[in-house]
């Protein structure tokens, strides 16, 4: 069903239903209570300003999280430029031939990724969590996690298949 959002009481349907998703959103990326309230302020003022045009469907949830994934960016970008005028004047920076933006961009992104990349491992079933978890965070062989489990390498490769199958079915719409 899709509905305009030229009404006024559609809007605060919307903005009922979705500010605290948003928030929380935003609050996990900055952890700050000012920002992730005026994040998700612009986000609001943002479709208001385009309501004329704006559509209600199944999609604005999507549209709205990706709206303030954006928007997050973009405060990071402004926390970056803040604190380092020029990539000159920065220590990090001296020596390096990069885009700032793109830096902060490709930054926060890979935050991203992390988060839903946790979340997902999250999700797997106990024992092929743990195997997971010991070999891409503490760098295990497929031998040191048998021993240390005390399993066959045959089923630690099984379940780092599956983990890795399961990691990429649930990432791939996200890339």
């Amino acid at each position: 069903m899709s509905l305009p959002l030229k009404e006024e009481f559609i809007f605060e349907k919307l903005y009922q239903k979705y500010w605290k998703k948003l928030y929380i959103l935003c609050y996990s990326k900055t952890k700050n209570v000012e920002v992730s309230e005026e994040i998700v302020h612009d986000v609001f003022i943002s479709l208001w300003k385009y309501k004329e045009d704006f559509v209600v469907t199944k999609g604005t949830e999507n549209y709205l999280l990706k709206s303030t994934k954006s928007k997050i960016v973009d405060y990071y970008r402004k926390m970056a430029k803040s604190q380092c005028r020029t990539v000159s004047d920065c220590n990090l920076c001296k020596g390096q031939n990069f885009d700032s933006d793109i830096f902060t961009h490709n930054l926060a992104m890979h935050k991203f990724l992390e988060d839903d990349l946790e979340l997902v491992v999250d999700q797997l079933p106990c024992k092929c969590q743990e195997v997971y978890r010991l070999s891409r965070e503490e760098h295990l062989t497929t031998n040191e996690i048998a021993i240390r489990l005390s399993i066959s390498q045959k089923t630690v490769k099984n379940h780092l298949t599956k983990a890795l199958s399961f990691i990429k079915e649930h990432l791939e719409p996200i890339l």
